[in-house]
């Protein structure tokens, strides 16, 4: 997603609570109010999470590991796309390098749409570059790379493909000297079983005293309370 576009959609969104030409206190006051909705929100989608598992539609293995990565919102996005998919067939045009999607029943789009695109394979399959430009707009692979992807038979998304921001991994994101403690650098720690186990617990209940103001003064209350009582057995 370009710059120009993120912020259009911070205008949108601000445009939606904020009123044209109001007072700095009010701008503050409807700005937290647009925060605690956005926040209500990701709590919505844990809670969507922990409840119940996604639903497969169409039974690929790719479609599996979309579910574990992806936010609820997200994989159905993605789940649209890979049922879009299925109107595709694929003519190989290079081996390992360029493909084309052509849809299986032409005549019945509309004249302005496009029914063959090209996909380039670049890296050995580490993304796939396709004509119609979506996932460089929307971050999410298109149907006509799926489409190749599930002809050369890759089972899961290419790690270009996957913008942590749609993961379920989007609030773990640190500043760069504490990168290494992010669940996605796992493989870089070289900490004893100790370290590990107290760090996990500790980021958990970070993410837990940020879901809320209520969550954070709790969990603050308790953290200050805890620090004194062990102060004193010292």
């Amino acid at each position: 997603m370009t710059s120009t576009q993120r912020s259009e959609i911070a205008n949108m969104m601000l445009k939606a609570y904020v009123p044209p030409g109001c007072a700095m206190n009010m701008f503050v006051r409807h700005y937290m109010r647009l925060q605690h909705d956005h926040e209500a929100d990701e709590g919505y989608e844990e809670k969507r999470k922990k409840m119940a598992k996604p639903v497969l539609h169409v039974n690929l293995a790719i479609e599996e590991h979309a579910s574990k990565i992806y936010t609820r919102a997200m994989f159905e996005q993605f789940g649209h796309n890979l049922y879009q998919a299925g109107a595709y067939k694929i003519e190989e045009v290079e081996k390992g390098k360029v493909y084309l999607a052509k849809h299986t029943k032409p005549h019945k789009r509309e004249k302005w749409s496009r029914v063959i695109l090209e996909i380039k394979m670049v890296d050995e399959g580490e993304y796939f570059e396709c004509e119609c430009g979506w996932f460089e707009h929307m971050d999410v692979p298109c149907c006509h790379a799926l489409k190749v992807m599930d002809y050369l038979g890759i089972e899961e998304i290419p790690g270009k493909h996957i913008m942590k921001r749609w993961t379920w991994d989007a609030r773990d994101i640190l500043p760069k000297h504490l990168q290494i403690y992010q669940n996605d650098h796992a493989s870089s720690r070289f900490f004893t079983y100790r370290h590990s186990t107290i760090l996990k617990k500790a980021l958990e209940l970070v993410r837990l005293g940020d879901a809320s103001a209520e969550a954070y003064e709790r969990l603050d209350a308790l953290f200050n309370n805890d620090l004194i009582a062990m102060a004193h057995h010292m």
